[in-house]
């Protein structure tokens, strides 16, 4: 069986097919942000995609913030069935998420953010689920489906948003995410991913760095600039292994680590100032066994050694600031 290829910043509302449908361990993992205004969203697990008459809904899955509580129906035949409510909203306004729905043979498992929600007992046949429907006030980044003793191609990032047909812009960012239960921290994409156009601030996982990796970052400075960071860090922890940090108010970019709360030494010395307000640059970062080595716009900048090890610890980047983002690739 052939994994169902992730589908990247779908437009919302977003109906999919969902290939094979479902089967017992079957997961799918919404990846997005919540805006600070919501009122509601929700995930439905279809029997179809038909509007008039509306398909059956095995699992409507509905946070609704207006109303401070999580409700979980079925629809059949369309009408609603009993209401399961949990007052409790597992995902703040404003923040960001990953739900994994674990189909079961008695229920749909629901995580948030590596943490057990709910179980829904089935009131229809998994089985006759074939689509899978997004809406109301979300911004998804990614959904991933990983089938049942299907290793994935790849372990999927958080936020690795690519062009797709049904693209029409990235929204949001990634918080340090715990890792899927299935999902193997060691495991590396064998193609690079390419992110386009995202919002600032941005903030993706990585996977566990490896040396000779290359991460590119193109973007254009704000015409008048502050600053900006680019941040390679861990996700389990505050640890930031490598800090760029381009401060115009000092004419200066600062190179530094926090290691366990505490910043270390900072670098300044380099031989020209690459950033300039208004302007576009290319950074790339190449990750050596014994440092980092950056060049923007085609020359060498620096090379910051290794404070942070063992480097595969290292999972996360991280853009914040005055700049617009053109292109993330690694």
């Amino acid at each position: 069986m052939v994994e169902q290829q992730p589908i990247y910043n779908p437009i919302i509302p977003f109906t999919g097919v969902i290939f094979g449908g479902l089967q017992d361990g079957k997961m799918v993992i919404i990846q997005g942000q919540v805006p600070g205004h919501a009122k509601r969203f929700a995930v439905d697990f279809q029997c179809g995609s038909s509007a008039k008459p509306r398909a059956d809904v095995a699992f409507h899955f509905n946070l609704r913030y207006d109303e401070g509580t999580v409700v979980c129906n079925t629809l059949e035949h369309e009408c609603w069935g009993c209401e399961e409510r949990k007052p409790q909203l597992p995902i703040s306004c404003g923040s960001y998420f990953e739900l994994i729905f674990n189909v079961r043979s008695y229920c749909f498992q629901v995580s948030v953010n590596g943490q057990h929600f709910i179980e829904y007992n089935h009131r229809l046949p998994y089985t006759r689920v074939d689509t899978l429907k997004v809406s109301g006030d979300v911004h998804v980044n990614a959904i991933t489906f990983r089938s049942p003793n299907v290793p994935p191609a790849y372990a999927p990032p958080a936020y690795s948003p690519v062009q797709a047909s049904n693209v029409q812009s990235v929204y949001g960012l990634s918080p340090g995410f715990s890792f899927p239960a299935w999902q193997n921290k060691a495991a590396k994409s064998p193609t690079k991913v390419v992110v386009s156009s995202p919002v600032v601030p941005y903030q993706a996982y990585l996977g566990s760095i490896q040396p000779q990796q290359n991460i590119q970052v193109v973007g254009t400075v704000k015409p008048k600039p502050y600053r900006f960071t680019i941040n390679l860090k861990t996700s389990y922890s505050d640890n930031i292994a490598l800090h760029i940090n381009q401060r115009f108010d000092e004419n200066a970019v600062v190179r530094n680590s926090r290691i366990n709360q505490n910043w270390g030494t900072e670098e300044r010395s380099l031989p020209f100032l690459p950033f300039v307000p208004g302007q576009t640059f290319k950074v790339l970062i190449v990750v050596q066994p014994t440092c980092y080595k950056v060049s923007v716009n085609g020359r060498h900048l620096f090379n910051f050694n290794h404070r942070l090890q063992p480097l595969n610890q290292v999972d996360q980047l991280e853009i914040t600031g005055d700049i617009s983002l053109s292109l993330v690739q690694y």
